[in-house]
């Protein structure tokens, strides 16, 4: 068997899994976990999902390689070191790393499972049509019964859906969502972030990551934190996702339809904006005169803790007022400097 259809059969295999679209209505958190305990304990789907969890490691493995060597061939700017530079992993170290890339498998799943939950069905659009038509014949919200199951909305009652047909790939569910959902995503990260530093938690689950005053091996410094940090991380990107598409009634937002290659762009985005967090390029996106992104925003995450907790963007931190800019200026110690050809400091005993 060919790999193309290999990887297919084995997508739609775990696929097959996941709840579909229920005539008696939504169902229960209990039943969904039930219904996934049953479908994933098989052999079969097990295997499967170690074919997923491998596949994207080798892609986290590519990414951080390009974030890592790419910006050298442009001759990009280097952020000065100024904290120490962890130069050797400790084996608890590289344990973290390798869980953490394992775990990729199991978010991959959540995240396009969720969307697959949601998705589009045959007849959604004459179901709307005639939702809107009967509204207007009786000049109020038509409430119905429409099927649903794990995270599925009605249009009319607010709600997107997952888009997943290649000829009804758009603009509006491609591109648009993805600055909504960086800025859904970065909300609820700037929260957890911040919490993760409260004292009484910090030295249990967070202090881990901060033992790297420097960062620069990209995603691998990037994944270097305790697992249930990892694993909050990455499941915030299903909750963006979630509540990009379902809606967010508190502020009055009603939902988006979300491609799969919508999803994609955001979560593969995400991941170089994350690998260049934890290098030494000075790398930053503007949109006019308003940065939208700056590496080095991280960096003084990492000398400073109490300050810079967005992941993405420092659009939170602003708000909250835990923002704080980088100083050109600070005092940089020549003997920390990383050599180019070992990517470690140049004199590490002088450190403290």
């Amino acid at each position: 068997m060919d790999a193309p259809r290999f990887f297919m059969n084995t997508a739609k295999r775990l696929a097959a899994t996941l709840p579909s679209p229920a005539s008696e209505g939504p169902q229960s958190v209990h039943e969904i976990a039930r219904h996934l305990r049953d479908e994933l304990s098989t052999r079969q789907s097990l295997v499967d999902l170690l074919v997923l969890t491998a596949v994207f490691v080798l892609v986290l493995e590519l990414v951080s390689n390009i974030v890592y060597y790419v910006p050298r061939f442009f001759s990009a700017k280097t952020i000065p070191v100024r904290g120490k530079h962890l130069d050797e992993f400790s084996f608890k170290d590289k344990a973290f790393v390798t869980f953490n890339k394992c775990l990729t498998g199991l978010f991959v799943y959540a995240y396009f499972g969720y969307l697959w939950s949601v998705r589009k069905m045959p007849g959604d659009d004459e179901h709307e049509a005639g939702d809107e038509l009967l509204s207007l014949q009786n000049n109020h919200t038509h409430v119905h019964d429409h099927d649903h199951t794990f995270g599925n909305h009605d249009h009319c009652c607010g709600g997107g859906k997952g888009i997943w047909a290649l000829d009804e790939l758009s603009l509006a569910n491609t591109v648009f969502p993805v600055p909504m959902l960086f800025v859904v995503y970065d909300f609820f990260y700037t929260l957890l972030h911040w919490a993760l530093h409260v004292k009484a938690v910090y030295a249990f689950v967070h202090k881990h990551h901060h033992h790297q005053k420097a960062p620069s091996r990209a995603n691998i410094d990037a994944v270097n934190v305790h697992p249930l940090e990892f694993a909050l991380g990455e499941f915030n990107h299903v909750l963006a996702l979630h509540l990009v598409v379902g809606g967010m009634p508190l502020i009055c937002y009603h939902g988006m339809d979300v491609s799969w290659l919508g999803a994609l762009l955001f979560i593969s985005l995400g991941g170089i904006l994350a690998g260049l967090n934890h290098t030494r390029h000075d790398a930053v996106a503007r949109v006019g005169k308003y940065t939208i992104f700056d590496s080095k925003h991280h960096d003084v995450h990492h000398r400073i803790p109490q300050s810079n907790y967005g992941q993405y963007t420092v659009l939170w931190d602003r708000i909250f007022g835990t923002f704080r800019d980088y100083n050109p200026n600070d005092r940089v110690n020549p003997a920390a400097q990383l050599d180019p050809r070992t990517g470690k400091m140049r004199v590490p005993e002088k450190i403290e």
